[in-house]
């Protein structure tokens, strides 16, 4: 195996005494709202775990269930009131909500000053037209473990396969704003382990366990991996980490490579997100 590893779990504990400090100096007490809908097990154990790690930093944190039968507008008007809560710097909507709420109604409710992933749709703008707002927080994770190795992307050619609106199509435009040339991949992509081979960056995130293997990947080429699979009961990325480490210079583990950041870059907009309001709030007296 002769890939460097790009371990997030190390870029983690250095990015987490960063927030610590930069909370510390903030002057004033953050606060963060989770709004989920219930009933989904791995979205509970994300929020206590990102509740965890604000306690861990000094942010106070709500957790806002939606009661059921609420529907689209119950929802929307908890955004709302969230959105006009001047202790809450920062709004967190946890997916899926239920059935009867119409998600993108709801994220469109969003002050995007406060969507803390950055997945209202003025911020999803702001990112395609290269103006500051915030990001969803993993591709900022991937950006950040791809700096931290000081990977460069300026005139390289990378290639993401997926094309989510949370993951794949901001970190496209994420390596775009850093100048790389971007190639989006997706199931009707012919021939795509040739167009992954072109790519001296490439990042898998389409959540199918094992599907970029050795011969998808050009020599020497950095390989990130978004995937979350479980396959017999183990969590496993979308590349075959074994195999593509023989090939790769710099591989990214699941778990241990972008995971460990997702939640630090949550905190990292919400201190982005109180300087904003800052900046925004009319001048006292």
């Amino acid at each position: 195996m002769s890939a460097k590893v790009l371990d997030g779990r190390a870029v983690a504990a250095e990015l987490k005494e960063e927030l610590r400090t930069a909370i510390a100096g903030a002057g004033a007490r953050l606060g963060l709202a989770i709004v989920r809908g219930g009933g989904d097990e791995a979205a509970e154990v994300y929020a206590r775990r990102l509740v965890s790690l604000c306690d861990e930093l000094g942010v106070a944190t709500r957790v806002v269930d939606l009661p059921a039968g609420e529907g689209t507008a119950g929802a929307a008007a908890r955004v709302a009131e969230l959105n006009g809560d001047p202790a809450v710097m920062g709004i967190l909507v946890q997916l899926p909500l239920p059935g009867d709420v119409d998600t993108d109604a709801v994220l469109a409710a969003l002050d995007p000053v406060k969507d803390l992933d950055g997945v209202s749709p003025g911020n999803a703008g702001r990112l395609y037209l290269g103006l500051p707002g915030l990001a969803p927080a993993t591709p900022l994770a991937v950006m950040e473990l791809l700096r931290r190795y000081e990977v460069q992307l300026e005139g390289r050619r990378a290639a993401v396969i997926g094309r989510s609106n949370i993951t794949g199509k901001p970190i496209a435009l994420l390596l775009l704003r850093e100048h790389a040339t971007v190639t989006i991949c997706h199931s009707r992509t012919p021939d795509l382990a040739a167009v992954a081979r072109e790519a001296d960056v490439l990042v898998a995130a389409v959540g199918r366990a094992g599907l970029v293997t050795g011969e998808m990947v050009a020599p020497g080429a950095t390989v990130v991996d978004v995937g979350t699979n479980f396959v017999d009961g183990q969590l496993t990325g979308d590349v075959a980490y074994d195999e593509v480490a023989e090939v790769a210079g710099a591989v990214s583990p699941v778990p241990g490579g972008v995971g460990p950041l997702t939640n630090l870059m949550l905190v990292r907009n919400l201190l982005e997100a109180a300087k904003l309001q800052a900046e925004s709030a009319p001048p006292s007296g």
